[in-house]
């Protein structure tokens, strides 16, 4: 038997050196992630089973999102007003964390976690739980994702790039398609210089390159001075870092990377549109990479997007990206994307609202500077 605890509050200590018990755990699942604050349009539950000799054998944070509030335009603000009864929703990433090897326990404890998830779709209304499976779980098969269909759940396949940092960094670069390497080499010889985030002043910088991308979609940054603070926490809690791109002391890109469990990810990366910006990106990647090699990170998984098939729609324009994050060569690992709709008419209606906001950002997006 196992007992199931369903909490907003819980050790933060306790939970992150539970999750080190799994080598796949990620910075998505830990308590820093998952966390909200009294600021913050979102709040965490924490689920965690445990067995009968009191060890936690599974865990999975996920945030309960109200609305989106970090971008916004007066547009935008009056119609996530008029909606947000049926936009509260629940994500995770990167989870379940399951504890076990043993196929039958690992059924046996993420059906209670796919119960637990029951309770939370019930307890806060929430129009949708979505989530994504960790790809460095080998140990998901048909039986796994079969538990996920019988408790209603859509099922995706989503693809992301690991690299291996226990290689040599020469065979990691190796790796590394021809073109990319080329323009990792050109950042250099034409003058973008690469630093790490060190002042508070650096990261308004940031901030205000965040803020331009987000005008290309027709938003805004609604709290600046809120996120730059947000931005220089992270830096300095240990779990996350910061390098930046310069042009000739312009700011043209930025890379945020989390670590936890030796696994680095980049959780943010913007970009101006100066055509500079083609090689900013790269040069701050393998900057990322060659970082993590250096203090004895085990992978760096640069992350990706939906698996689609050719001949597949792409509505987002995610092929592209996908495809770009290919060429640095890391090892192609499929996990899932689950998708529990709760009530179905609120469910079809939240749809029909964000395919409004889709068009909307797309159609502003179109009118970029190139």
């Amino acid at each position: 038997m196992y007992k199931v605890e369903i909490v907003k509050n819980i050790s933060k200590k306790e939970w992150n050196q539970n999750l080190t018990k799994s080598s796949y755990s990620t910075y998505y699942q830990t308590y820093e992630h998952i966390e909200g604050n009294e600021k913050s349009e979102y709040f965490p539950i924490f689920i965690q089973i445990i067995n009968d000799e009191d060890e936690v054998v599974g865990q999975l944070g996920i945030q309960i999102v109200k609305t989106s509030i970090l971008y916004s335009s007066p547009l935008l603000r009056k119609f996530l007003k008029l909606i947000s009864s049926v936009t509260t929703r629940g994500i995770w990433v990167y989870g379940p964390i399951i504890h076990v090897e043993d196929r039958k326990q690992r059924l046996e404890i993420l059906e209670n976690i796919l119960n637990a998830n029951n309770t939370i779709i019930e307890e806060y209304g929430l129009v949708v739980l979505e989530g994504f499976s960790p790809p460095l779980d080998d140990l998901i098969d048909k039986n796994y994702l079969k538990l996920f269909l019988d408790y209603g759940y859509k099922i995706s396949k989503h693809v992301t790039y690991v690299t291996d940092l226990s290689n040599v960094l020469d065979e990691i670069w190796s790796k590394v398609q021809k073109y990319t390497k080329i323009n990792v080499k050109r950042a250099i010889k034409r003058g973008i210089s690469i630093k790490e985030l060190e002042t508070f002043e650096e990261t308004k910088q940031v901030v205000n390159l965040h803020q331009k991308w987000a005008e290309t979609k027709g938003i805004g940054i609604i709290n600046q001075q809120k996120e730059s603070e947000d931005l220089w926490n992270k830096h300095n809690s240990k779990v996350e870092k910061t390098f930046l791109a310069f042009k000739e002391n312009e700011l043209i890109s930025s890379i945020s990377l989390s670590h936890f469990n030796k696994i680095v990810i980049p959780t943010q990366v913007l970009n101006s549109y100066s055509k500079a910006t083609s090689l900013g990106g790269p040069a701050l990647t393998w900057r990322a990479i060659t970082w993590a090699k250096e203090f004895n990170m085990k992978i760096y998984d640069i992350t990706g997007g939906p698996l689609i098939q050719e001949n597949e729609s792409d509505p987002d324009n995610t092929g592209a990206l996908t495809h770009y994050k290919r060429k640095w060569g890391g090892e192609e690992k499929i996990h899932y994307n689950f998708l529990k709709p709760g009530k179905r008419v609120k469910y079809e209606l939240y749809q029909k609202m964000f395919r409004i906001l889709r068009i909307y950002h797309n159609l502003i997006s179109k009118t970029r500077p190139s």
